[in-house]
Protein backbone atom coordinates (compact mmCIF):
# COMPACT_ATOMS: atom_id res chain seq x y z
CA UNK A 1 0.00 0.00 0.00
CA UNK A 2 1.42 3.39 -0.97
CA UNK A 3 1.92 5.94 1.78
CA UNK A 4 0.34 9.33 1.21
CA UNK A 5 2.89 12.16 1.32
CA UNK A 6 3.00 14.17 4.54
CA UNK A 7 2.35 17.91 4.58
CA UNK A 8 5.43 20.01 5.39
CA UNK A 9 5.88 20.70 9.14
CA UNK A 10 5.47 24.44 8.53
CA UNK A 11 2.05 23.79 7.00
CA UNK A 12 1.01 21.47 9.86
CA UNK A 13 1.92 24.21 12.36
CA UNK A 14 -0.03 26.79 10.34
CA UNK A 15 -3.15 24.62 10.26
CA UNK A 16 -3.07 24.35 14.06
CA UNK A 17 -3.21 28.16 14.43
CA UNK A 18 -6.08 28.98 12.05
CA UNK A 19 -9.67 29.81 13.02
CA UNK A 20 -12.48 27.59 11.74
CA UNK A 21 -13.25 29.44 8.49
CA UNK A 22 -9.58 30.10 7.77
CA UNK A 23 -8.85 26.41 8.35
CA UNK A 24 -11.60 25.33 5.97
CA UNK A 25 -10.33 27.72 3.29
CA UNK A 26 -6.72 26.58 3.73
CA UNK A 27 -7.76 22.92 3.50
CA UNK A 28 -9.66 23.73 0.31
CA UNK A 29 -6.57 25.47 -1.13
CA UNK A 30 -4.32 22.55 -0.21
CA UNK A 31 -6.70 20.13 -1.90
CA UNK A 32 -6.85 22.33 -5.00
CA UNK A 33 -3.03 22.39 -5.06
CA UNK A 34 -3.02 18.60 -5.33
CA UNK A 35 -2.75 17.35 -1.75
CA UNK A 36 -4.93 14.32 -1.07
CA UNK A 37 -7.66 14.42 1.55
CA UNK A 38 -5.80 11.70 3.47
CA UNK A 39 -2.54 13.69 3.50
CA UNK A 40 -4.40 16.69 4.91
CA UNK A 41 -6.26 14.54 7.46
CA UNK A 42 -2.98 13.01 8.68
CA UNK A 43 -1.66 16.50 9.47
CA UNK A 44 -3.98 16.85 12.47
CA UNK A 45 -3.46 15.54 15.99
CA UNK A 46 -5.47 13.44 16.53
CA UNK A 47 -5.76 12.44 12.87
CA UNK A 48 -9.04 13.58 11.30
CA UNK A 49 -11.21 11.33 9.18
CA UNK A 50 -10.93 11.76 5.43
CA UNK A 51 -14.69 12.40 5.25
CA UNK A 52 -14.34 15.32 7.67
CA UNK A 53 -11.67 16.91 5.49
CA UNK A 54 -13.87 16.37 2.42
CA UNK A 55 -16.77 18.13 4.13
CA UNK A 56 -14.49 21.14 4.68
CA UNK A 57 -13.35 21.11 1.06
CA UNK A 58 -16.89 21.18 -0.34
CA UNK A 59 -17.98 24.10 1.90
CA UNK A 60 -18.44 27.43 0.13
CA UNK A 61 -15.93 29.66 1.95
CA UNK A 62 -15.30 33.18 0.64
CA UNK A 63 -11.71 33.97 -0.42
CA UNK A 64 -11.43 36.65 2.26
CA UNK A 65 -10.35 33.90 4.66
CA UNK A 66 -7.14 33.15 2.72
CA UNK A 67 -4.16 32.59 5.01
CA UNK A 68 -1.92 34.61 2.67
CA UNK A 69 0.95 32.13 2.72
CA UNK A 70 2.08 30.23 -0.36
CA UNK A 71 0.61 26.79 -0.66
CA UNK A 72 3.16 23.94 -0.80
CA UNK A 73 2.99 21.59 -3.77
CA UNK A 74 2.77 17.85 -3.09
CA UNK A 75 5.69 15.73 -4.27
CA UNK A 76 5.37 14.37 -7.80
CA UNK A 77 4.06 10.82 -7.95
CA UNK A 78 6.41 8.17 -9.21
CA UNK A 79 4.29 6.20 -11.63
CA UNK A 80 5.65 2.79 -12.43
CA UNK A 81 3.75 0.64 -14.85
CA UNK A 82 4.45 -2.96 -15.54
CA UNK A 83 4.63 -3.70 -19.22
CA UNK A 84 2.90 -6.93 -20.13
CA UNK A 85 4.94 -9.07 -22.45
CA UNK A 86 3.06 -9.79 -25.64
CA UNK A 87 1.78 -13.35 -25.83
CA UNK A 88 3.36 -15.49 -28.53
CA UNK A 89 -0.08 -16.94 -29.27
CA UNK A 90 -1.13 -20.55 -29.57
CA UNK A 91 0.01 -22.42 -32.69
CA UNK A 92 -2.86 -23.66 -34.87
CA UNK A 93 -2.07 -27.35 -34.37
CA UNK A 94 -2.09 -26.84 -30.58
CA UNK A 95 -5.43 -25.01 -30.83
CA UNK A 96 -6.93 -27.99 -32.64
CA UNK A 97 -5.48 -30.40 -30.09
CA UNK A 98 -6.85 -28.33 -27.17
CA UNK A 99 -10.27 -28.10 -28.83
CA UNK A 100 -10.29 -31.89 -29.27
CA UNK A 101 -9.16 -32.65 -25.69
CA UNK A 102 -11.28 -30.08 -23.87
CA UNK A 103 -14.72 -31.79 -24.09
CA UNK A 104 -13.19 -35.08 -22.95
CA UNK A 105 -11.23 -33.44 -20.12
CA UNK A 106 -14.40 -31.76 -18.84
CA UNK A 107 -15.86 -35.17 -18.03
CA UNK A 108 -12.91 -36.04 -15.78
CA UNK A 109 -13.69 -36.48 -12.07
CA UNK A 110 -11.47 -37.48 -9.14
CA UNK A 111 -12.63 -41.11 -9.21
CA UNK A 112 -12.24 -41.50 -12.97
CA UNK A 113 -10.40 -44.68 -13.96
CA UNK A 114 -6.82 -44.08 -15.13
CA UNK A 115 -7.63 -46.18 -18.21
CA UNK A 116 -10.43 -43.86 -19.40
CA UNK A 117 -10.19 -41.36 -22.25
CA UNK A 118 -11.27 -38.45 -20.03
CA UNK A 119 -8.46 -39.21 -17.55
CA UNK A 120 -5.84 -39.16 -20.31
CA UNK A 121 -7.38 -36.07 -21.97
CA UNK A 122 -7.38 -34.22 -18.63
CA UNK A 123 -3.71 -34.99 -17.97
CA UNK A 124 -2.66 -34.12 -21.51
CA UNK A 125 -4.62 -30.84 -21.50
CA UNK A 126 -3.07 -29.89 -18.15
CA UNK A 127 0.44 -30.53 -19.51
CA UNK A 128 -0.25 -28.54 -22.70
CA UNK A 129 -1.78 -25.63 -20.76
CA UNK A 130 1.15 -25.53 -18.32
CA UNK A 131 3.70 -25.67 -21.13
CA UNK A 132 2.03 -22.91 -23.16
CA UNK A 133 1.62 -20.74 -20.07
CA UNK A 134 5.33 -21.02 -19.31
CA UNK A 135 6.03 -19.92 -22.89
CA UNK A 136 4.05 -16.72 -22.28
CA UNK A 137 0.54 -17.58 -23.49
CA UNK A 138 -2.08 -15.94 -21.27
CA UNK A 139 -4.65 -17.84 -19.25
CA UNK A 140 -7.37 -15.91 -21.09
CA UNK A 141 -6.19 -17.22 -24.46
CA UNK A 142 -6.01 -20.77 -23.15
CA UNK A 143 -9.50 -20.51 -21.68
CA UNK A 144 -10.92 -19.09 -24.90
CA UNK A 145 -9.44 -21.86 -27.06
CA UNK A 146 -10.57 -24.63 -24.72
CA UNK A 147 -14.05 -23.17 -24.22
CA UNK A 148 -13.88 -22.93 -20.42
CA UNK A 149 -13.91 -20.05 -17.94
CA UNK A 150 -10.79 -18.13 -16.98
CA UNK A 151 -11.08 -19.51 -13.46
CA UNK A 152 -11.21 -23.13 -14.62
CA UNK A 153 -8.16 -22.66 -16.84
CA UNK A 154 -6.26 -20.78 -14.14
CA UNK A 155 -6.84 -23.70 -11.78
CA UNK A 156 -5.58 -26.13 -14.44
CA UNK A 157 -2.47 -24.00 -15.16
CA UNK A 158 -1.69 -23.68 -11.44
CA UNK A 159 -2.02 -27.44 -11.05
CA UNK A 160 0.35 -27.97 -14.01
CA UNK A 161 2.95 -25.65 -12.50
CA UNK A 162 2.94 -27.37 -9.09
CA UNK A 163 3.39 -30.87 -10.51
Amino acid sequence: MAHTPDLPQKEVALLATLSKEQLWRRVYELNEAGWTLQSIANAFTPVKRRSTIRSWVVKQIPETFTAGIDIPKPPAKQITRRRRVKSPGIPHDEQLRIARLSPLARRYRARTSPASASYNANNELTLIAGDLYQKGVTVSELARVSGVTYRAMKRRVDRALTV
